[in-house]
């Protein structure tokens, strides 16, 4: 009898044991879940700002360049540069800020949170944009993964525990003196070249990359400004739509592949002087 007794007190003693360690890991799991949201939050707020300034600079260029009258000075001795090497600046930029981003969450379980998790899809859905080859001809400003990291590696500089971009003075000196960071720009620079040509044959097709980039780069902006009251909350119009395009609340009507762009040169035109000074 003894012997019974023994063996049920032991018996509850382990299963009491287990119940102990399973609720003690259980409550040390929710506190680890709750720390890192906790993390992913502070992280997406500190760099929601400049991310999204950037964006709204990107997409805000990609808009003068296809839709305004941006390349209409493109031989313009004065105003060259501002086409060419700030259009470069704006591209890395926006890879300095996103490398940045990635390389502060890399610790992180980044996609806990719905929030997160759509954030991730949208920046990954800009990388596979500027990536994809789909042998149609839309070549210009194709740059593979690798490219958009290096790019965005050679653009951020360390100041102390803190990570930030290079301003755009440092990047000119650095873009007209160091050949091994220039180098990196040149299929933008060729990119550019490559929508003075199609402008000049009233074709469109060259153009479809960026219309595609520039819609996905408002999704983000919406998603990072959902209410609204950010930076350039009144410049948030997307460009005419192109083949392909998936973004949210696409626009219905696709540019054709050839025509259209004679339209937009009427357009911009009528506006060169305005559009010189507010997006050059």
């Amino acid at each position: 009898m003894v012997d019974v007794v023994s063996i049920i007190i032991a018996v509850v003693s382990l299963v009491g044991s287990l119940v102990a360690a399973g609720f003690t890991g259980w409550i040390s799991f929710y506190i680890d879940q709750v720390k890192r949201r906790a993390e992913s939050k502070a992280l997406v707020h500190k760099y929601r700002d400049p991310l999204l300034l950037a964006a709204m600079d990107l997409q805000s260029r990609i808009y003068g360049l296809v839709q305004g009258g941006l390349l209409q000075f493109h031989d313009d001795e004065e105003r060259r540069d501002l086409v060419f090497v700030y259009t470069a600046f704006l591209v890395g930029q926006y890879f300095s800020w996103t490398w940045i981003l990635r390389r502060q969450a890399q610790f992180l379980r980044f996609s806990t949170e719905k929030q997160n998790r759509e954030l991730s899809r949208m920046l990954e859905s800009i990388t596979d944009e500027f990536s994809t080859n789909d042998r149609s001809g839309e070549f210009p400003f194709m740059l593979w993964r690798g490219q958009q990291m290096a790019i965005g590696e050679m653009m951020t500089e360390r100041d102390g525990d803190e990570w930030h971009c290079i301003g755009y003075s440092a990047f000119v000196k650095k873009y007209h003196t160091d050949d091994d960071f220039h180098r990196w720009f040149i299929l933008i620079e060729k990119g550019l070249q490559a929508l003075v040509v199609a402008r000049e044959q009233h074709d469109s097709v060259a153009g479809f990359r960026l219309r595609r980039l520039q819609h996905r780069l408002i999704d983000l902006i919406t998603l990072l400004d959902a209410d609204g009251t950010g930076e350039g909350r009144d410049r948030r119009d997307k460009v005419d739509a192109a083949e392909k395009c998936k973004c949210i609340k696409c626009p219905a009507k696709p540019v054709p592949k050839s025509a259209a762009v004679s339209i937009n040169k009427q357009k911009s035109e009528v506006n060169s002087d305005e559009m010189a000074s507010s997006t050059v």
